[in-house]
């Protein structure tokens, strides 16, 4: 321990118990997600889960947008000044709850209008509240949380949602309901309400009601938040819109075996974002940038080592995935293999962004991410046709790659 300590020059205190805390939060709320995962999958089938998790899929990829950088923007104001967190939570609220419905029109808008193969209208619209609306909120009460170094409640917070999903697809299941699509949709909306309810009670009970009178002004909050906005919806976005794109392309039986394999990954990474949501307040506070450093390195080394875990483990769970999830999934076998580079890479990436999130340099991060999103975007319009849903695995190993080629660069350039 001591050779730890002297080689990271920090000795952890509440960020550790923090980051354990919102380790074991994210890790329960892998759990289940696995399980909602396993549930809706073997429920409706490669094809039908194929269309279900496509246009889940549409809708997230306008949900980094929905609460318009509120979380992040709430976590910079009180990392500064504790006393304005029940103004701050109003502020976000409020912000989510304009962009959020903003959104939702515009997403069922385009889609009515663009998509060939898609859910109809009233599902749609479900998985829109839930995505754009319930979901951004509830994402917000967890950074509530974080900011006010409640590791315990920040633990709880993330799993309410996936919590009250899974329980109102098994109760679909129970009662005997047709396996559709949009009855999925239905449950997938209906566990949502329930997560986000248990959220603004959870705040409630940490910090009070929002003060509505202390928000910030609503242009004042959509201004600041914009780069917080475009970083995170660019951030998020790349993960996702490969699916969108392979629903229409390759059509959403391809599309059910790969959101398996890329969900099973997605949960392997989860302890990296605890990790960077308990560090983030922390390197947003530290007026020392030797203190930044420090915090900084310690986050890099345990992302990168648990990123590498990570990926070994993954190599290991791929042959179980027909026995688990049922043969019609034998394919995510070979895609879950070719994602087991992705935990160290996503480490890399998102701790280098954090760092620059810190230092006040958002809109560098910002631009990084919207080429990144672009690039992605662009090769798979072109590779999807030609090599099917492999190219989308490689495609984002590449951005990630030269991501963290510009994050370098830009590091020892402005380091």
């Amino acid at each position: 321990m001591h050779a730890w300590h002297k080689l990271i020059n920090y000795r952890p205190g509440r960020l550790g118990r923090n980051t354990i805390l919102g380790t074991t939060g994210l890790g329960g709320r892998a759990i289940v997600q696995a399980a909602y995962l396993l549930i809706v999958s073997r429920w409706l089938g490669a094809e039908g889960y194929g269309l279900f998790a496509g246009s889940v899929a549409l809708v997230t990829l306008a949900t980094p947008l929905a609460n318009w950088g509120s979380a992040l923007l709430l976590t910079e104001y009180v990392a500064q000044d504790r006393s304005r967190s029940r103004g701050m939570w109003a502020t976000a609220l409020v912000q989510t709850g304009v962009a959020g419905g903003v959104l939702t029109v515009g997403v069922l808008a385009l889609s009515t209008l663009l998509l060939r193969e898609q859910l109809p209208l009233g599902p749609l619209f479900l998985l829109a509240v839930s995505e754009l609306l319930l979901l951004p909120a509830s994402h917000a009460a967890s950074s509530q949380c974080s900011a006010l170094e409640r590791g315990g409640a920040a633990a709880l917070s993330v799993c309410l949602v996936p919590l009250g999903r899974t329980l109102a697809m098994l109760g679909a299941i129970a009662c005997s309901l047709a396996a559709t699509p949009e009855l999925a949709a239905l449950a997938h909306f209906s566990g949502t309400v329930l997560g986000f309810v248990a959220a603004i009670a959870l705040v409630a009970w940490v910090d009070g009601l929002p003060a509505w009178h202390e928000r910030l002004p609503l242009h004042k909050a959509i201004r600041e938040g914009t780069t917080y906005a475009i970083s995170s919806a660019a951030g998020t976005s790349y993960q996702e819109v490969d699916k969108t794109l392979m629903l229409q392309l390759l059509g959403a039986a391809a599309v059910g075996s790969y959101t398996v394999a890329f969900r099973i990954t997605s949960m392997f990474v989860l302890p990296v974002a605890a990790l960077i949501n308990a560090a983030l307040p922390r390197l947003m506070a530290e007026d020392s940038s030797k203190n930044q450093h420090r915090t900084y390195r310690a986050m890099l080394l345990a992302a990168v080592g648990y990123g590498m875990l990570a990926g070994a483990a993954i190599l290991v769970a791929a042959p179980f995935v027909p026995q688990v999830f049922g043969t019609d999934y034998s394919e995510a076998i070979t895609y879950l293999q070719l994602l087991s580079p992705w935990p160290v890479l996503f480490a890399l990436r998102q701790c280098m962004g954090a760092r620059l999130t810190a230092a006040g340099q958002q809109h560098a991060r910002s631009i990084i991410d919207v080429v990144g999103l672009i690039l992605v975007t662009t090769l798979n319009l072109i590779l999807l046709p030609l090599m099917g849903a492999i190219s989308s695995i490689l495609v984002l190993l590449t951005t990630e790659i030269i991501a963290i080629i510009i994050f370098t660069l830009h590091e020892n350039t402005n380091f």
